[in-house]
């Protein structure tokens, strides 16, 4: 199938087409349609396209998976912008000889990098289906050049529509059977979007840049993100982000388990790009949120990266700097960037709108008016932790900002406002989701605490507690003495927590989980163990700790004697690599718990599975 000619092929019949337009207006269209003719068969003819290379990353592990391949006409050619060259091909009826071409120069400079991962290569369904499917053509040049078939994937765009449906999954199917990939472009931007993804299954999909540019701030285009994010779960398909250009679109993508991600944020186009990204991208560390982006836990979201000043500046540089800069309400003064004081805009206007001002003030040095004791906060500070030093705040300071450090290093700013905003909002959050018997954080809490492990990559065992016979005893003596032995286990677990690593969830009845970042997780689940047993005792009458336990009604309706309440306690230490969310580790949990529950008595149960089955 060829792609129809806007244009005629010959000047009459362009003269013809356009009665209406004046003859001079005309034969400059057609001189300029000519000369981009020329130009177009100049290129072609001399393979004068040069081959560019963006990353796609992981940014959970903080690594290039591959390349999309762009293509750029010579810099001085009027067809150097790819927009007006693939045009123009288009125009000519040349746009498959020059697609042809893209991927032939793309994959052999490609090779000649060495660059690491895969290598996308742009595809219109035109081309696909002409010009390749039926000769087999890109598999030829692959083993021409020596390239592996499996490190390709074929990126369809959709900028033009597909006409045949069944012979594109036909073409598509044909790629994988290779050693191929295939990749969905510019997914809700195109012509039929979802029903391509539908039909066609690649591996891959991409999410137009519209629904990435603002994330941050959009719930709806978050919900879009979402959703997509579960469908490609259900099929396996990857999903990869568009369009990144600022650390916030990033850390929200995060949030949103979108690891796949792209964008000038991590490298733009480069005929010689970088085989490694850096570091200071990942500053806020790997998807340092939580599930819900809009309730993170730390400094992240709130951070702003700002100019700093040395403690030299004087005054008048930074009387400047506030001019040119209405947004910034502070400049953050430091020494090899090291923070020591912050400059507040209220103390610059209240000295420059004075008389005279500006000639007392203009040569003096910052230091003299600076706050030297700011409050300064690390970027991984949790925000729990954060709530005895907003006590502390001056309220005079309450509209100024707080300096954040990376290492003790000047990182940025952040508004004292949207600090007290964020405290509020956790409270609140954990309040509402807390157990009102215990008042521990409850289910949603414990699953965010999950994901939010998950995406910095910090391995950590998963415990759930339940007490044996706990129901026996709850109904002999009634939920009062049932919410005491309830509590007394909550306290038990408390005992032997490390505040600073480790999260205790009550998620309902007489049902916990324990997430220990403690490498001693099981000397403290043992002593948990030791604990319960020393003290559940006191919890019954005489006659039944003589009798060791309490005889009663069991399900099936059965008189039978119930042992003194003794725990069980499942575990699990999932993999990283392959849970990717905390149902994973939920459907591991709950088989360690009925592992567990078979052991009579006290039981300290690792499931040895690290994934779910159906992962497997």
């Amino acid at each position: 199938m060829l792609i129809p000619l806007p244009y005629p092929t010959t000047k009459d019949a362009v003269v013809s087409l356009r009665p209406t337009s004046s003859v001079a207006s005309v034969m400059e269209e057609d001189r300029e349609y000519e000369l981009m003719y020329k130009e177009l068969d100049r290129i072609l003819s001399q393979q004068l396209l040069i081959p560019h290379y963006m990353p796609i990353v992981n940014s959970r592990e903080r690594g290039i998976i591959g390349h999309e391949a762009l293509i750029r006409g010579p810099a001085t050619s009027p067809l150097h912008s790819p927009a007006k060259l693939f045009k123009t091909a288009q125009h000519c009826g040349r746009l498959m000889e020059l697609e042809l071409l893209c991927r032939e120069l793309s994959v052999r400079r490609f090779k000649a990098l060495n660059l690491p991962g895969k290598l996308f290569l742009n595809v219109s369904p035109a081309t696909m289906l002409e010009a390749d499917f039926k000769s087999g053509m890109t598999l030829s040049l692959m083993k021409k050049i020596g390239f592996d078939a499996d490190r390709i994937v074929i990126e369809i765009t959709e900028q033009f529509p597909i006409e045949d449906y069944v012979l594109m999954k036909d073409a598509s199917q044909h790629y994988r059977e290779l050693g191929f990939q295939v990749a969905l472009d510019d997914l809700g931007a195109g012509y039929s979007g979802l029903r391509s993804w539908s039909e066609l299954r690649p591996q891959y999909v991409k999410i137009d840049r519209h629904f990435i540019e603002g994330i941050e701030s959009a719930p709806v285009k978050q919900e879009f993100v979402r959703s997509i994010q579960e469908v490609a779960r259900s099929i396996q398909c990857q999903v990869i982000a568009e369009g990144i250009e600022r650390p916030e679109e990033h850390l929200m993508l995060n949030g949103l388990d979108v690891v796949m991600q792209q964008g000038y944020y991590f490298g733009r186009p480069s005929p010689l790009p970088s085989s490694q990204l850096d570091n200071q991208l990942f500053r806020f560390g790997n998807g340092n949120i939580n599930s819900n982006p809009g309730q993170r836990q730390d400094l992240t979201n709130i951070t702003r990266i700002r100019p700093a000043i040395d403690s030299l500046t004087l005054m008048g540089v930074a009387a400047r700097i506030f001019r040119r800069q209405p947004e910034i309400n502070s400049l953050v003064v430091v020494d090899e960037d090291l923070p020591l004081g912050l400059l507040n805009r209220e103390t610059f206007l209240s000295l420059y709108l004075n008389p005279f001002g500006r000639e007392l003030n203009d040569t003096k040095p910052v230091t003299e008016f600076m706050d030297t004791n700011p409050l300064i906060l690390d970027e991984c500070t949790e925000l729990i932790a954060v709530s005895s030093q907003i006590r502390e705040i001056d309220p005079s300071t309450v509209r100024s900002d707080f300096i954040v450090t990376s290492h003790g290093r000047y990182l940025g700013t952040g508004s004292i406002i949207d600090l007290l905003k964020q405290v509020t909002d956790l409270q609140l959050r954990s309040a509402r989701h807390a157990n009102p018997l215990t008042l521990l954080p409850g289910n949603v809490p414990a699953n965010e605490e999950m994901v939010r492990r998950m995406q910095k990559g910090e391995t950590f065992a998963a415990c759930y507690i339940d007490i044996d016979h706990f129901k026996a005893f709850n109904d002999h003596y009634g939920y009062e003495r049932g919410d005491q032995m309830i509590r007394l286990l909550a306290d038990c677990l408390k005992d032997q927590l490390d505040d600073s690593c480790d999260f205790l969830s009550h998620i309902g009845g007489d049902d916990f989980i324990v997430l220990f970042g403690s490498e001693d997780w099981q000397e403290r689940c043992l002593n948990v163990l030791d604990g319960f047993t020393a003290r559940v005792y006191d919890l019954y009458d005489d006659h039944e700790r003589q009798l060791e336990g309490i005889r009663g009604v069991d399900r099936n309706g059965v008189n039978v004697h119930f042992p003194i309440a003794s725990l069980s306690i499942g575990v699990t230490i999932p993999d990283l690599d392959r849970c990717r969310s905390y149902h994973d580790v939920s459907v591991l949990l709950k088989d360690a718990k009925k592992l567990a529950k078979k052991e009579p008595g006290n039981s300290l149960l690792v499931n040895r599975r690290r994934e779910p089955d159906r992962l497997r």
